[in-house]
């Protein structure tokens, strides 16, 4: 049952010590001189501490069970039992740190999806620990007043602790393969694509929550349940007086420090255009509108959304995008009517100038995006002056 123990030691490297409901960083970091996680990651974060904490509780149960004696029970047994347990809490609180440090971190730079992938690797190799303790539970039912059956119990428990050892190796590969390779260069990509995304989502939250009023009240309510959470968890653990009450009491606490991280996605913008986050990733996804392959796409979707903006409440006020146009419409009329008023007031040289507004000078031709229509009209000027 040498594996048994090692459930509790990854309890307390997983253990959330983060304080400030809206930020989340690794534990022992420095928060002035390392970049701060988005809303998103920060309760990625403090989600994964309220995993680390459950799984914390399962493997503190898990040694209260291996330290109990029982009349007829050999202390082989308990342990067993215990270790299997704490296996299991071990491998909850590994993945509860791979989510701490992976999407916790999202935000900060690195491969946040990555790191939390790689950690199932952590996950798999408890689970074959407890596997391979659920052997050794086996076998010791073979002894004491059990002992007859020890011709059953020793075979199987030895199969069954192989394939938990089997387990325990796959998983030391598994991590491995997930963290290095072709693995690595797709969690790579997938975390460059989605912290823009997670980044959005944030923002587009925060707006929604300012715009409508209802941000700041929201926060609010989710910070008073809580900071209720958090005081009942600390009341908890130091008064429950054994270490499950302890890590029960630190799940209750860093549930609530979750609870009340949940308010930074309704309210903490900037203000500004409502609409900014969609521009922002339009504008992100085609390139821009100065180049780019969807160049002419964009200068649509930029007309769009500055008209959205202006209606939104723009400077120059709610019909300044259509007035643009139509100013932008008049002008090029007011360019093709130039010419026509001059055909019309002149005297038998006005069908030449009429049918100059083809755009056309001998070989030479102007890129005048009313050619046609320009040609059409001084085709018609032309025979009511020969007239």
């Amino acid at each position: 049952m040498g594996s048994a123990g090692s459930g509790s030691k990854s309890n307390t490297d997983t253990t959330n010590t983060n304080t400030n409901p809206d930020t989340h960083t690794d534990p022992g970091s420095d928060p002035t001189t390392t970049p701060v996680a988005n809303v998103v990651g920060t309760v990625a974060g403090n989600s994964g501490g309220v995993i680390g904490d459950v799984g914390s509780t399962v493997s503190s149960v898990g040694t209260t069970i291996g330290s109990q004696t029982l009349p007829g029970v050999r202390p082989q047994t308990t342990q067993a039992a215990g270790g299997v347990v704490q296996q299991v809490g071990a491998a909850v609180s590994t993945l509860g740190s791979g989510v701490t440090q992976g999407l916790g971190q999202l935000g900060t730079g690195g491969n946040p999806v990555g790191t939390t992938v790689s950690s199932l690797g952590g996950v798999v190799g408890h689970v074959g620990g407890a596997v391979a303790d659920t052997g050794s539970l086996v076998t010791s039912l073979g002894s004491g007043p059990l002992a007859p059956l020890s011709a059953i119990t020793t075979p199987l428990g030895g199969a069954v602790t192989t394939v938990g050892g089997a387990l325990a190796n796959g998983g030391s590969v598994l991590g491995t393969a997930l963290s290095t390779g072709p693995v690595q260069q797709v969690t790579q990509i997938l975390s460059t694509a989605i912290t823009p995304i997670t980044s959005m989502v944030a923002s587009t939250t925060q707006t929604v929550g300012g715009t409508t009023g209802l941000g700041a009240p929201v926060k609010t309510l989710l910070s008073t349940l809580g900071g209720g959470l958090a005081q009942a968890g600390t009341l908890l653990a130091a008064t429950g007086g054994n270490p499950v009450a302890s890590a029960l009491g630190r799940t209750v606490t860093d549930t609530g420090t979750t609870l009340a991280s949940a308010g930074g996605l309704v309210t903490g913008g900037t203000g500004g255009n409502p609409l900014a986050p969609l521009t922002g990733a339009l504008g992100g996804l085609t390139g821009g509108t100065s180049g780019g392959p969807f160049a002419p796409v964009t200068g649509v979707l930029s007309s769009v959304t500055s008209g959205l903006s202006g209606a939104a409440g723009g400077s120059s006020g709610p019909l300044a995008p259509v007035t643009g146009l139509l100013s932008t419409v008049t002008g090029a009329i007011g360019n093709v009517t130039a010419p026509t008023a001059a055909a019309t007031s002149g005297t038998t040289s006005a069908a030449p100038t009429g049918v100059s507004l083809t755009g056309n000078s001998g070989n030479t031709t102007t890129s005048n995006p009313l050619a046609p229509v320009t040609s059409l009209v001084g085709g018609l000027l032309g025979g009511l002056s020969k007239k």
